[in-house]
């Protein structure tokens, strides 16, 4: 289901996506963006930093490695900050298990390689309701 519509009265939900693969966060930031969200693509933790203290999106899907941190250290960021901890944050990794994730208090773990549907069904239903 594409949640783009000709209503431009409908939010469009917005996401963070973390990955400093650049092909896999091409093809997120393409998939998402099809599936309707407002994507924001950062590719470091000093980038997703630098977000973070701006704005906050509606849900955030973290890498756990990263070249200058990891993605479970931002997810506690997150969830510890009284303005983000209670939205939803999706840690993806190909090395971490799920108990990594469970530290952090993350909302989902999502193993790498990752099947698209899945992750998209993943992410919604962990949206907060409209």
């Amino acid at each position: 289901m594409n949640l783009n519509s000709s209503s431009t009265s409908q939010h469009r939900p917005e996401i963070y996506v973390l990955e400093d693969n650049h092909d896999i966060g091409f093809i997120l930031e393409y998939v998402l963006t099809e599936e309707g969200f407002k994507v924001k693509l950062l590719s470091s933790a000093a980038e997703f930093t630098e977000a973070f203290n701006l704005a906050l999106p509606d849900i955030f899907l973290l890498d756990v490695m990263l070249p200058d941190g990891n993605g479970i250290a931002l997810c506690d960021q997150i969830k510890k900050d009284l303005r983000s901890k209670q939205l939803p944050v999706l840690i993806m990794s190909a090395n971490a298990d799920i108990t990594a994730s469970q530290t952090c208090h993350a909302d989902e773990f999502i193993p790498k390689p990752f099947d698209l549907s899945d992750l998209i069904n993943k992410i919604k239903h962990h949206l907060p309701a409209a």
